[in-house]
């Protein structure tokens, strides 16, 4: 298939577009005006933001799918930017694939679209908090409403889920992370005895290929997710150890860790302190069913693979 990736130059746009080209697929970058693009080599590419809906549908010309895979990670950027990119973004991507005939659109979601102050334990699609916490989790949500009911008779539309994305050339979670490492170590919260649902990037990429081929009906929600379960202490402390950085530290129990946040005197955004404090694991029988998912990267390989990246970037053997 030729396939359109909106938010190519980012760590997860990037990483789907990767998968696809190497599943044999060609691939299409949307990329801003002025984003380093360089590690998308000989990649084509068309240069726009996603509040030109012209744009966007004239690079989906020619495209059997487009993958949404642009947005906003960070939790303490502005209300109105986040509901820019996250809905007025997302219904401007679907409408330029139906303009441009695509009869897909992929659309990457967040399993942090049920974020609340409470453990998800082997949540499935339809298990959901009254509501979600923070915009970012609720702009998410409301984009992933959009892609559910947008779909029809020749125009299928799909929401993935990943929980907590990691792997190489993360430029969301890690410099945060690395940061706080050599602040003295990432904090673990109540112990870090509350499960961590993660998702590689290759992972993901995987789903998105599937996504591709799947004959279910349109509308539908999946999480994508790695096979392995572990608490956060034990991920941070793999994490920490294959990066060479300073062993995790204890920041006391969960309900101090989340008055220290809301009062200004942590540095830790809520969200942050929810996903290391309170239980994450999510069912992925749904997408194992309907779409053939099965993880394909495993914890430790995964680990490998990105303290060989780390260490090219750090210029070390």
């Amino acid at each position: 298939m030729r396939c359109l990736v909106t938010g190519a130059t980012g760590f997860i746009g990037g990483g789907v577009l990767r998968g696809l080209r190497a599943a044999g697929h060609e691939v299409v970058a949307y990329v801003r005006e002025g984003a380093d693009s360089r590690e998308l080599g000989d990649v084509e590419r068309f240069v726009g933001d996603l509040g030109e809906p012209n744009r966007l549908a004239a690079a989906a010309a020619g495209c059997d799918a487009l993958i949404h895979a642009a947005g906003i990670a960070d939790p303490r950027a502005h209300p109105d930017n986040l509901g820019w990119a996250h809905v007025a973004g997302t219904e401007n991507a679907i409408n330029a694939a139906k303009q441009a005939r695509c009869r897909r659109f992929v659309h990457i979601s967040c399993a942090d679209v049920t974020l609340h102050d409470g453990p998800r334990s082997f949540w499935t699609e339809t298990d959901a908090p009254q509501r979600p916490y923070g915009e970012l989790a609720s702009t998410t949500l409301h984009a992933e409403e959009l892609v559910r009911v947008s779909g029809k008779k020749g125009f299928w539309t799909i929401a993935l889920r990943p929980a907590l994305v990691w792997g190489p050339r993360d430029t969301t979670h890690l410099p945060r992370w690395e940061a706080e490492a050599r602040s003295g170590g990432i904090r673990i919260i109540g112990g870090g005895k509350k499960l961590l649902s993660t998702t590689h990037i290759d992972n993901l990429a995987r789903a998105v290929d599937l996504s591709l081929q799947t004959k279910v009906t349109t509308g539908h929600v999946y999480y994508v997710v790695d096979t392995e379960l572990s608490v956060s202490r034990d991920f941070f402390t793999e994490l920490s150890a294959a990066l060479h950085w300073p062993p995790p530290r204890r920041a006391g129990p969960y309900p101090w860790a989340w008055l220290s946040c809301r009062t200004g005197l942590s540095s830790l955004h809520p969200s942050e302190v929810i996903r290391r404090g309170r239980t994450s694991a999510f069912d992925m029988s749904n997408a194992t069913r309907d779409l053939g998912y099965e993880p394909i990267v495993t914890r430790e390989q995964g680990m490998a693979e990105l303290a060989k990246w780390y260490r090219k970037q750090q210029g070390t053997p």
